[in-house]
């Protein structure tokens, strides 16, 4: 859309605009702008301009140059493109083994990443038997909840974990739900050790989810893969198998990615102790 057809468009937010724009001004031949070459350069009034850069600045968009108080962008920009190239890398690489997983298992396979405290779905496979979860892409749910969100959460560093299970209310999605911080950690531990995570019937009525942690070369989790299985139609005693295969599916997209198959030490003992000593 071009600038003339920006304005004319009632749906489009000014003051977003103007923002976004600022952004758009910074490039090889002008890596550095000031509040007047801004102001300038969008016909701008120099206090608006000022405001609009502050509020870039303190979302992290845009950072200063002390020693000539100028402006150029700022690390947020590449915090936001790094999750955007992640995301398609790990499809990308990935898409092999969730074929082969959803095809051994014929069952529907899911794929996501952690953003901050939220599980996003970035690719789901479906089989012709496949029931109507409500996992698409771009769908977002709580960690807390889903068997996605377990299998990172139990392989990052035990605070790490409960600082993000902090950071928002952990509401009840059925009444399977567990929401008590202590016990979900102590699963976490359970689930680290056995590699996968399981969860039955906490995000939706009439399923169980299998998942596993997918690390990438720094030896961070960085999404998941699972199964989903109607209970329906689960055999209860191949549940421990499918955890197996699961495990292993993510085990293989993790080397793609650069990672060494060296367990992690994450010490539990020592994030509990540390709890009973607060």
């Amino acid at each position: 859309m071009v600038m003339g057809e920006r304005e004319k468009d009632p749906r489009i937010i000014s003051s977003l605009q103007r923002a976004l724009d600022i952004l758009s001004l910074f490039g090889s031949q002008s890596p550095e702008l000031g509040i007047t070459d801004i102001a300038k350069a969008l016909n701008l009034h120099k206090s608006t301009a000022a405001g609009l850069v502050y509020t870039l600045q303190r979302n992290g968009y845009i950072a200063q140059n002390p020693e000539n108080r100028r402006y150029h962008l700022g690390l947020q920009l590449i915090e936001r493109a790094g999750v955007l190239l992640d995301q398609i890398e790990i499809r990308k690489i990935a898409m092999p083994e969730l074929e082969h997983l959803r095809d051994w298992s014929s069952e529907s396979v899911n794929l996501a990443i952690l953003e901050e405290n939220q599980v996003i779905y970035i690719e789901r496979l479906l089989t012709d038997k496949s029931l109507g979860f409500r996992n698409h892409i771009g769908k977002r749910a709580w960690p807390h909840s889903t068997a996605l969100g377990k299998a990172i959460l139990s392989h990052l560093p035990p605070h790490e974990a409960r600082e993000i299970l902090e950071s928002y209310p952990l509401e009840s999605m059925t009444l399977n739900t567990i929401t008590d911080i202590e016990v979900l950690m102590g699963q976490f531990k359970a689930f680290h050790d056995q590699g996968y995570a399981i969860e039955r019937e906490e995000n939706e009525i009439g399923g169980l989810c299998i998942s596993a942690p997918i690390h990438n070369h720094s030896s961070n989790p960085v999404a998941a893969v699972s199964v989903s299985f109607p209970l329906s139609r689960l055999d209860e005693t191949m549940i421990a198998t499918y955890g197996t295969k699961i495990l292993e599916v993510a085990r293989r997209i993790s080397v793609k990615l650069g990672h060494h198959l060296e367990p992690r030490s994450l010490s539990y003992a020592s994030e509990a102790q540390a709890v009973a000593g607060s």
